[in-house]
């Protein structure tokens, strides 16, 4: 997503651009945020409905399923704070299910950081090509020996 953070700046700009009367699809491109955002700012009465389906070059890549990235989350969170949208149009404008937005709300949903994990290399730890599982208790592992196993022992 290439979009800005909204912030009560971005906002700020917003406003003073439409009362010079730059069109929506301008602003935007300035701003990089979404038309919507910025029609829902100046107050345009939005159509409700579905979503359009995704175009048939992405059949098979569209993924309703998929994980959402820490970014996205966090700009969830941000909106949330300036208030200025409700939970459906922030799911609407970040591209994910109002439930989710509620779940980022109510802090059962938190970002998680896709970086990969300390490896101690004095312990002999190393990362696995394909997960395995561990003799011992089950767990798949893509770094190996075990530290759950290890942490029982010591």
């Amino acid at each position: 997503m290439d979009h800005t953070e909204v912030t009560a700046t971005v906002v700020e700009e917003i406003d003073r651009l439409l009362a010079q009367q730059a069109a929506h699809s301008v602003i935007a491109g300035w701003l990089k945020v979404s038309e919507y955002l910025v029609g829902v700012i100046a107050g345009d009465k939005i159509g409700r409905g579905r979503r359009p389906p995704p175009s048939s070059s992405s059949q098979g890549t569209f993924n309703r399923l998929r994980g959402i990235d820490a970014a996205t989350i966090r700009m969830i969170q941000r909106m949330l704070q300036v208030k200025m949208l409700s939970q459906r149009q922030i799911g609407r404008e970040t591209d994910v299910s109002t439930r989710i937005v509620e779940m980022v709300a109510a802090g059962k949903r938190l970002p998680v950081s896709t970086e990969r994990p300390f490896i101690f290399k004095d312990l002999g730890e190393r990362f696995v090509e394909k997960r395995v599982r561990c003799t011992d208790c089950g767990a798949m592992l893509s770094i190996v020996p075990c530290r759950a196993c290890r942490a029982l022992r010591s």
